[in-house]
């Protein structure tokens, strides 16, 4: 799937009093092995992500703001993978449509985001959470993160994998 016209244009990275110029990277979700339970670890803060052995609970989040993992029934390797914020986080979803803003995403970050089957195509649609829309947070380090969702392949029959690029307000020293 090729990225909507919203989801790669409309970026305000206009940054506020107290923080720095956004700095861009990527980030993305991609199931990993369901016979092995392996789930991913996603930090906000940077893109970067771990894959683990689990069953949906994090020991040591180190940091990081989302979960990937596999349902408890995995059948022919399609884990069901849903998504979910990590507990004590602060992340959200920012509808596709909205502003692409430090301001919208910080607003959204305090949305909650709860768990998310995403090859439940329905579900995730209702949900917004759809190529032009973002992940929020303002993360452990007191930086906003707008993880834009610009590319989703996969779903009904098959584990969904997630891409875009990712932006990030550092507080200012």
């Amino acid at each position: 799937m090729s990225a909507s016209p919203s989801a790669t244009s409309d970026v305000d990275l206009t940054a506020p009093a107290g923080y720095a110029e956004a700095t861009e990277t990527m980030w993305g979700l991609a199931p990993g092995s369901c016979e092995h339970s392996e789930q991913q670890i996603v930090d906000l803060d940077d893109g970067m992500s771990r894959v683990e052995s689990g069953d949906g609970v994090v020991k040591d989040p180190r940091g990081a703001e989302l979960l990937y993992w596999p349902s408890e029934s995995c059948i022919d390797d399609f884990g069901d993978y849903q998504l979910r914020a990590l507990p004590n986080t602060r992340v959200g979803l920012l509808q596709a449509g909205m502003p692409k803003t430090f301001e919208s995403c910080k607003a959204a970050s305090g949305t909650g985001f709860g768990g998310l089957q995403l090859s439940d195509g329905s579900e995730s649609e209702a949900r917004g959470f759809v190529e032009g829309a973002a992940v929020c947070s303002v993360t452990d380090h007191g930086a906003v993160s707008m993880a834009l969702i610009e590319h989703m392949d996969g779903g009904t029959f098959d584990d969904v994998s997630v891409s875009g690029r990712l932006y990030v307000w550092r507080k200012s020293p």
